[in-house]
């Protein structure tokens, strides 16, 4: 049975030693990236053949695979590429790229599942290469390689032998787009790093990873041409070559070439790192505490009086006094998280990939019931009148008693998988989808009442935002309606009752972050390049009021806005929190907190919020009112 090499790290058997003459080394391997199965018709194909096109050749000792080789990330995809796998009749590496963790209804965890582990090390005549996994996890935020898989690339990297070549590859260029790369380049350059490979970007091209030679491998993808392809590449002595294959066609001539230089050759310079200037700027915003967790955290948190709680990719549940940040206690459970709690007078609900939904002791933090819903759930519960809501990425939507999670209904058929927190009146529960569809269910019986589809597939969704019901007024009356924004850049106003829409709007060119004002009368679009709009909804219509240009050029990350009666708060893909005024006249403070993306905002009393970023930071700013 054929073995597939992902393990922390694998010695190949080699006819020559690493101790040999850098000279005696000659050797090929094949490198596919961006493969992006299930994306179009030909993916498959192209793959396949990619495949038998490499096993053909007798030069090739090995294929890597540097991540997105599947589109979606889904279960299904992962088993159809590993049946696809099965066909390589030479060694193997993959690690997973943004496309295999982060539009995913199984939370991320069935690559690891599936194929062993998302890294790998491995020797051959010499030479070791390391591959690690890339995120992010947050879907939509900048790219970014997860703590777990950092700490495991200095683990092994310091393992190497000091004069041991290493060549590394990730998903990611690794560059400035990269929210942690200098971590990445620092750990590199304590060893005899010659070389780094990546994807991501489906092109051929050279570039300085800060005085390292780096390389972006095209995708095997056809696009427009009549077959996909792949790059070669070879080591002969010093020199790396790299030429581009067309399937079962030709080998194109050298496109690139790197010269392996010793140690002693490598000159560096002083290279930019994150700079926390800005918050000179505003002395009056302070950290009142500050604690950095293991692992990415990739939820958003919540608060009740003085208990804070947040979940991590770890699968563990932390409980902080939220004035100082000390931990009450924490709870493991069996898989990753990506949900944010809900805390209730004697409880906190929380739900994990590992397919339960837990109900845990507000005080001791101890499991006072859970449910097995037999799959991952990435989706967020809310709890209202003694009942717990909840979705799934199976097509259910589940309603339990809060007392002991028995079930009281379960909603099936709903398409695409759920990961928001859903909006409960008095009648209805509300929930959107990746399946680009957005639900009302009758609270009582779990039937569906209305859906509304945006019938523009599963990247153009209302599954991300949190929706809300909220009131206006018109001609004296006072009815509800329902607002959610989805990633098709409309924010759109439902019927609560029959679903007609009262009004739709991409004005603002948002994509999944709103924020409310305290009295519901104001909505906030986070636009996805340098803007921020507010509207007025408290009649039952989109009245735009004011437009802020914000001093960054994009920011898609889905975070909610956290607002007071005097700011909204902008989470941003890089760290930086901005507070803006609410009358529109412009920014009243910054503060960086990271160089990542800020996951989730929640006030914690006048004049504080805590906040928490991808790299595992969470901190409470306390600013001026």
């Amino acid at each position: 049975m054929k073995r597939i090499l992902l393990a922390i790290c694998v010695i190949a058997l080699s006819l020559l030693s690493y101790g040999q003459g850098s000279n005696e080394r000659a050797f090929t391997f094949a490198w596919l990236s961006d493969v992006h199965l299930n994306s179009f018709a030909y993916a498959e194909d192209d793959l396949r053949q990619s495949i038998e096109d490499i096993n053909a050749n007798p030069d090739v000792a090995f294929t890597i695979l540097s991540g997105d080789v599947t589109e979606f990330g889904d279960t299904k995809e992962f088993y159809l590429l590993q049946d696809i796998l099965k066909n390589f009749r030479k060694p193997y590496f993959l690690i997973p790229g943004n496309h295999d963790v982060n539009w995913s209804e199984n939370g991320c965890t069935m690559f690891d599942k599936i194929f062993q582990a998302s890294h790998f090390c491995y020797d051959w005549q010499g030479v070791r290469f390391i591959g690690c996994g890339a995120g992010p996890s947050l879907r939509m935020g900048p790219p970014h390689i997860p703590r777990e898989e950092i700490l495991w690339l200095d683990s092994i990297v310091r393992a190497t032998p000091a004069e041991q070549p290493i060549i590394f590859i990730n998903h990611f260029p690794i560059d400035q787009d990269l929210s942690n790369w200098y971590e990445v380049v620092d750990i590199l350059k304590a060893r005899n790093i010659q070389a780094i490979l990546g994807g991501h970007l489906h092109v051929n091209r050279a570039y300085d990873a800060e005085g390292i030679p780096a390389v972006i491998g095209r995708s095997s993808l056809r696009r427009k041409d009549p077959i996909g392809g792949y790059n070669l590449v070879t080591l002969r002595g010093n020199t790396l070559e790299f030429h581009e294959r067309i399937i079962k066609t030709e080998t194109r001539p050298v496109w690139n070439t790197i010269h392996l230089a010793p140690l002693q050759e490598k000159k560096d310079t002083t290279y930019y790192r994150p700079d926390f200037a800005i918050n000179a700027t505003y002395p009056s915003v302070r950290e009142t505490w500050k604690l950095k967790d293991v692992t990415d955290i990739a939820s958003q948190g919540s608060i009740d009086g003085n208990l804070y709680v947040y979940t991590n990719t770890a699968g563990v549940v932390h409980a902080l006094n939220a004035k100082n940040g000390k931990t009450q206690w924490t709870y493991t459970t069996g898989n990753k998280i990506f949900s944010a709690p809900f805390i209730t007078p004697k409880l906190v609900i929380v739900s994990s990939c590992d397919g339960f939904i837990y109900a845990l002791d507000r005080k001791q933090g101890t499991v006072r019931w859970k449910y097995n819903t037999d799959h991952p759930i990435v989706a967020c519960p809310v709890v209202t009148e003694g009942t717990v809501y909840i979705g799934s990425s199976n097509g259910k939507f589940y309603s339990l008693k809060l007392t002991d999670g028995t079930l009281n209904w379960t909603c099936n058929g709903l398409q695409g998988y759920i990961e928001s927190r859903p909006a409960v009146d008095k009648e209805r529960v509300y929930i959107g989808t990746w399946g680009a569809m957005f639900y009302a269910i009758d609270r009582r019986s779990g039937e569906k009442i209305w859906e509304f589809d945006t019938k523009r597939g599963r990247y153009f969704s209302p599954g991300a935002c949190w929706p809300v019901v909220l009131p206006y007024t018109r001609q004296g009356k006072t009815n509800e309606q329902v607002i959610v924004l989805s990633s098709d850049y409309f924010v759109r106003s439902f019927h609560p009752g029959t679903g007609e829409i009262f009004w739709a709007s991409d004005e603002a060119k948002g994509r999944e972050s709103l924020g409310f004002s305290p009295d519901g009368k104001t909505m906030y679009v986070k636009g996805i390049k340098n803007n921020i709009t507010a509207a007025d909804i408290s009649h039952g219509t989109y009245t735009s009021l004011w437009n802020t240009s914000m001093p960054y050029e994009s920011n898609f990350i889905p975070t909610r806005m956290e607002t007071t009666e005097q700011l909204v708060f902008i989470p941003t893909e890089f760290g930086v929190l901005h507070a803006v005024r609410t009358d529109g006249s412009g920014i009243a403070w910054s503060h960086k907190i990271s160089h990542s993306a800020i996951t989730s905002l929640k006030n914690a009393g006048k004049g504080k919020i805590i906040v928490m970023t991808m790299d595992g930071t969470v901190t409470c700013l306390e600013y001026p009112l």
